[in-house]
């Protein structure tokens, strides 16, 4: 899925629910250069840039660089500002007024080191007054624990390749010592006929683990919210959203 943009994009013509958020956190914040980690195929990105913002994005996948450039439609944006990079390594020689990582993205960092070494590489790019900030869900006992076995229905969505509905049935294989939940979707269409499987692995960050790590890496937390209506965070909360400044 993550050498098909396409197929991405297809996949997630439900999620819009954070761009507003995101818009009148960083208007409101007075931000002027902003930098999205994990920008995928420009969902966040491109309201971003429509709405007239210095936008910054980078991404892991060539091929999500390639289709967001693909649909940025304002003639005056520099292309030049999204780019292939690791956001674990990543080195543009310049500081951002506003730094984050959207929905879900964090949770393909799977190890500590993983963690660290981004954390470290957002340091080198922030300033005095930079926010950084994170969108993440909070792992909940009955996904985790489900019987390995189990399939859900977790999704419908229109393929644009074949032109067809398609659900998406979901299975998983949690492994508690590592917080890491190997996932496994098989793409069916309405006929019953699987047309492919992908497979990829999720750390599930607990709100004391990622609490924990971000203060251990220099980073001070002066607002945690539970969801894109900024009410602060409690027991009840599916969300973590984070917000950041370096210590």
């Amino acid at each position: 899925m993550y050498n098909n943009p396409k197929l991405y994009d297809d996949i997630m013509w439900w999620k819009k629910d954070d761009i507003d958020f995101w818009l009148s956190i960083i208007k409101r914040k007075k931000s002027i250069k902003i930098l999205e980690l994990c920008c995928g195929t420009g969902r966040i990105g491109l309201p971003l840039i429509n709405a007239g913002l210095d936008y910054y994005g980078i991404d892991l996948s060539e091929n999500f660089i390639k289709h967001f450039k693909s649909k940025v439609t304002d003639l005056n944006y520099n292309l030049n500002h999204i780019i292939t990079a690791d956001a674990r390594t990543f080195n543009l020689n310049q500081t951002f007024d506003f730094i984050f990582i959207g929905f879900n993205s964090l949770a393909h960092f799977l190890t500590n080191k993983d963690i660290k070494d981004c954390l470290n590489a957002i340091k080198n790019h922030m300033h005095s007054k930079t926010i950084f900030a994170i969108d993440i869900f909070v792992p909940e006992a009955s996904f985790l624990y489900r019987d390995d076995d189990k399939k859900v229905d977790i999704m419908d969505f229109m393929d644009s390749t074949y032109n067809e509905k398609m659900h998406i049935l979901e299975s998983i294989n949690y492994n508690s010592s590592t917080e890491i939940n190997h996932i496994s979707w098989q793409f069916i269409n309405t006929n019953d006929v699987t047309r492919f499987h992908y497979e990829f692995d999720m750390r599930m960050y607990f709100p004391d683990t990622l609490n924990r790590m971000l203060t251990d890496y220099g980073y001070h937390i002066h607002n945690l919210y539970g969801d894109y209506h900024g009410n602060k965070f409690d027991e009840n909360s599916e969300k973590q959203i984070y917000f950041c400044k370096q210590d």
